[in-house]
């Protein structure tokens, strides 16, 4: 990889790239560091952009404000030059977001660029910049930053403009509206003087306060390293390099297929590597407020997981079938449809349809195999609830967005809620394996719903397996010491259509 020759927009914005890849759009990462050439040649700044490339990830990177040609005559260098640029009312980031903007649609308009495959990453006050940039462009769907600038405020060059109102709006904290939406990974050393450790740690937090506050699927990781002074390490590098891998390898389609009256936006992970026979499928249910670009699976929890069903052959499908559906009619229609689309174009293995869900989607998972059992070979659900009607009575908080989901008058709806939950379906799982992890100190779905429907199960003859966290809670993380077996469990669920009574234990019994 020796072409790094400067590249230019056909509007004039200069920028330097690892030679593009052939074939069509391809995952693109934004790399930033210094000036762009310099970035992409240098030691550890370049490292995960080499990591990515040979994964057919194309790398792009641009001078950073006072970097390279964008440095002017007569005005100090680097960081210096940032300091005296904003002194004079001048906005950095805007400038440098416009400039990103440029190249982002050149490379999409050249289909150089998969649009639903961009990531940016950065150290220092690049990782500042790739952050800025993912403000400025919602197509940024995830941001890698090592030891951050999170607030100019704790540079030196930056002394005596404590406050300025442009230094101080432009701290990221003061973006996390903009990018609750996205996904973060951020690094830095526990004793990081230089930009400020725990600047960096207010800022994962307000990210994270902003996601949950619009019900979004937070994906944000935090790594405080013992690491002395402002560093970077290759060792950060391979870690976030695997990261980006996990959470932009997607793509997005359009299934059934474009045009189709049930046509919804589907996160799209395809099989990895040759088969020996058809693919299978296993469609992803997000929780309350998800969507097909936020959704619980993304989170890093899963990441094995994952990875391992594509490497299995599996497609995995995340259908956005709306924050709040609950598995009402027009979802149960949509998701009919994307599955007779993908069997029926011969992509997908008739046979071979799992389910996999998380709150929200973990009860509507059921409630569509209820109503499905014919289709779904297999079920692996994450703290569902499996009674609604006692749910909504013990948070009844949740009665109305379920009621306006079914379009039901809440005061008579308890007919309906009982008709649909799947404790009280339990004979459609005659031949569906049932796969059920919960917290044990969940809050928000207490763990009897999982207990209740095992043990109904169990004695209807039914093949069900129950794993509890002990002291786990509402959360996503539970599901990290249980990746592998889930993944056994959807394999093994073709292994066998004979029913067969699963134990049901907390983890490590």
């Amino acid at each position: 990889m020796t072409d790094q020759a400067r590249r230019m927009t056909t509007s004039g914005t200069a920028f330097a790239m690892l030679p593009p890849h052939a074939g069509g759009p391809a995952p693109t990462l934004l790399l930033l560091a210094m000036a762009g050439t310099d970035t992409l040649n240098t030691e550890p700044y370049c490292r995960v952009g080499r990591l990515l490339h040979p994964h057919g990830w194309n790398v792009v990177s641009l001078d950073l404000p006072c970097h390279g040609a964008d440095s002017r005559a007569g005005e100090p260098p680097e960081l210096a030059g940032w300091a005296a640029r904003i002194k004079a009312g001048e906005d950095i980031a805007a400038a440098f977001q416009t400039r990103v903007n440029d190249v982002v649609g050149h490379l999409v308009a050249s289909g150089i660029t998969d649009p639903c495959r961009l990531a940016a990453a950065g150290t220092s006050r690049g990782g500042f910049m790739a952050f800025q940039a993912a403000a400025g462009n919602p197509a940024i769907r995830a941001v890698a930053a090592f030891a951050p600038v999170t607030d100019l405020i704790a540079l030196s060059e930056f002394a005596g403009q404590e406050r300025n109102p442009l230094v101080q709006r432009l701290a990221l904290v003061n973006s996390a509206d903009k990018l609750a939406d996205r996904s973060a990974w951020i690094v830095i050393g526990n004793a990081d003087a230089r930009v400020g450790t725990d600047k960096a740690i207010a800022f994962a937090r307000a990210l994270t306060a902003e996601s949950e506050k619009r019900s979004l699927a937070c994906d944000v990781t935090l790594h405080i390293v013992p690491t002395p002074g402002h560093s970077s390490s290759s060792e950060w590098h391979d870690e976030a390099g695997e990261w980006l891998l996990q959470t932009v390898v997607s793509t997005v389609r359009v299934l059934p297929e474009p045009g189709h009256p049930l046509a919804v936006p589907c996160t799209v992970f395809p099989p990895a590597g040759k088969q020996g026979r058809k693919p299978g499928l296993v469609v992803h249910l997000y929780g309350h407020g998800g969507s097909h670009a936020f959704y619980n699976l993304m989170r890093p929890s899963y990441a094995r997981m994952r990875k391992a069903l594509c490497e299995a052959g599996y497609w995995l499908v995340v259908p956005d079938l709306g924050p709040s559906h609950w598995m009402n009619a027009r979802a149960v229609a949509t998701l009919d449809a994307i599955i007779a689309g993908l069997t029926a174009s011969g992509r997908v293995a008739a046979g071979r349809v799992h389910l996999l869900g998380t709150s929200m989607g973990g009860g509507s998972a059921l409630m569509y195999a209820s109503q499905r059992p014919e289709t779904v070979r297999s079920v692996c659900v994450m703290f569902p609830m499996t009674d609604l009607a006692a749910w909504t009575t013990e948070l009844p908080v949740w009665l109305e967005p379920i009621t306006q989901a079914h379009g039901l008058n809440a005061a008579l709806a308890g007919a309906v809620l009982r008709d649909l939950s799947p404790l009280n379906r339990v004979a459609a799982f005659a031949k569906i394996p049932v796969f059920l992890l919960h917290g044990d100190a969940d809050p928000t779905v207490p763990v009897h719903h999982s207990r209740d429907f095992a043990a109904a199960l169990r004695a209807a003859g039914g093949r069900v397996t129950c794993r509890e966290e002990p002291g786990g809670g509402h959360d996503d993380g539970i599901a990290a010491g249980f990746q592998e077996e889930m993944v056994s469990f959807i394999t093994g669920a073709e292994a066998t259509e004979s029913p067969r009574s699963g134990a049901s234990s907390p983890r490590g019994t």
